[in-house]
Order: C-alpha cells, then structure tokens, then sequence
C-alpha cells in the first residue's frame, strides 16, 4: 500500500499560499498533511510524527537529525508587519515583557534586540497574550495572524523584522523546510512543486483571504518572503549564532 509523506506546517496566513499548494487535488494524494503553531510543528517533527515540517527556526538547535529542504522558507527583509512588541510606552521605559507562547524564535529574536542592540535589562513571562492587559512599563510580544486584530490598541510598536534589518543589514528567515537526513529527492522534488504552485496563486489567496478591513497584498508581496536564497542564508546562520550567546533560563518554547 502507498504510504504518504506526513507534513506539518504553520498554520498562519502567511504560510497559506503553501498550504493552497500542498492542498491541491492532483497533489494531495502524496501528503498527509497537518496545520498546527510554530512550536506545535516542532513539537511534531522532533516525536517523529511527520517527514517533512515547516518549523520555526528558533526550534532548530533542539532537533537532533535533520536537514533544511527546500528553496523555499518564511522570512522578510525589513518590516514583517506581523512579528511586533506593543506597549503604551517607549520600549526603554519597559521592565516586562509577555511572551506569545507560539514560537520560540520570535522569543528569541525579542531576547536578542532587547538584550544586545537596545541593553535592556526586562523581565520575560510567557502570556496568553491576547487576553493579556498591559500596565505602565510592562510591553507584549504578538505574532502571527492576531497581530491583524490588535495592532492598533497600542501606543507604540516595534516590527522585529525591521529592528533586525536595521541591526544586521540582513533579512530574517522567520520558519524553514526541514526533512530526516534520510528524505529522498523524489519526495524534495514533489515537495518543492507543491509549494512553487501554491505561490504562483497567490492573487487568488490575496482575494481569498482579504476583507474590508485587512487587505492583505501588500503583506504577502513586500513584507513576507518566501524565496530562502543566499542572502536570507546568510542572516539565518547570523541568527542562530547570535542565540548560542544567549542565557536561557525558566522560558521553555519551540
């Protein structure tokens, strides 16, 4: 009997255009395919209940074997739009900062700038952050699609992405296709094909997925990016440099 190839991938729009592709009838027949969170995908990918996953970066030193597939990623080059921190007050004035539990790499990316490019000395306390409500000198770190929903109930936000681009000069490679060591290429290949068909329908998601109050072509045109080239390579590996240097204490996230 033909055994599919299991998948699991994010399940936030911006990795829709995969999803539509990965989905598509003539397609699906090889995938067995799962949407979960960015840690939730790690989460999978490291019980090995699935081949291939789309998972947040930040998760990779907790994975033992595997190998980045794919020329294909989520990343952005400059504003992201929707990997931010909130607050009611300049970030400096802040002494605590609620974690969106999602991801750890947007974890790690906030430890980073505020830690090594703005030095500030901030308390981390993992949050269900859409409930969460915000006291003077205390910021939010909001990722994914909700990010839509209450950008505009605070004073200030800080775009991770641009920080970054800013900081570095690179892009930033937010989740990536990883595989056992032992994928095959025939499966790469299939793979690669699903997700290259699922970007060429990307006006039609656009529609699909846009309302009166979120129109999205500007989002999946300039601020994600899905095309994993040398250049985000090279700000991935300054990534995950950069976070061997960090002190991780009581906060646990893929």
């Amino acid at each position: 009997m033909f055994e599919k190839t299991k998948i699991v991938m994010i399940n936030y729009l911006n990795a829709r255009p995969f999803e539509f592709g990965l989905r598509q009838a003539d397609i699906n027949s090889s995938f067995d395919l799962t949407t979960a969170t960015p840690a939730k995908c790690a989460e999978i990918f490291i019980n090995a209940e699935a081949d291939i996953a789309l998972v947040p970066v930040g998760a990779l030193p907790e994975i033992a074997d595997y190998k980045i597939i794919s020329n294909f990623a989520i990343a952005c080059d400059g504003v992201v739009r929707t990997v931010c921190i909130f607050a009611n007050q300049d970030i400096k004035s802040c002494h605590k900062i609620y974690l969106d539990d999602h991801s750890r790499t947007s974890f790690l990316l906030s430890k980073l700038i505020l830690e090594q490019y703005l030095h500030l000395d901030i308390e981390y306390v993992k949050a269900d952050v859409e409930v969460t409500k915000l006291n003077f000198g205390e910021a939010v770190l909001m990722i994914g699609d909700k990010v839509f929903k209450y950008e505009n109930n605070f004073l200030f936000k800080y775009d991770l992405g641009s920080i970054w681009k800013d900081w570095t000069g690179l892009p930033f490679v937010f989740a990536v296709w990883i595989a056992k060591k032992n994928i095959s290429k025939t499966k790469e290949d299939a793979l690669n094909a699903a997700l290259m068909f699922g970007l060429k329908q990307l006006d039609a998601i656009i529609a699909k997925e846009s309302n009166e109050n979120l129109d999205l072509y500007y989002y999946f045109n300039n601020n994600i990016h899905y095309y994993l080239d040398e250049y985000k390579n090279k700000g991935l590996q300054l990534f995950l440099e950069k976070i061997k240097t960090l002190k991780i204490n009581t906060i646990h996230m893929y």
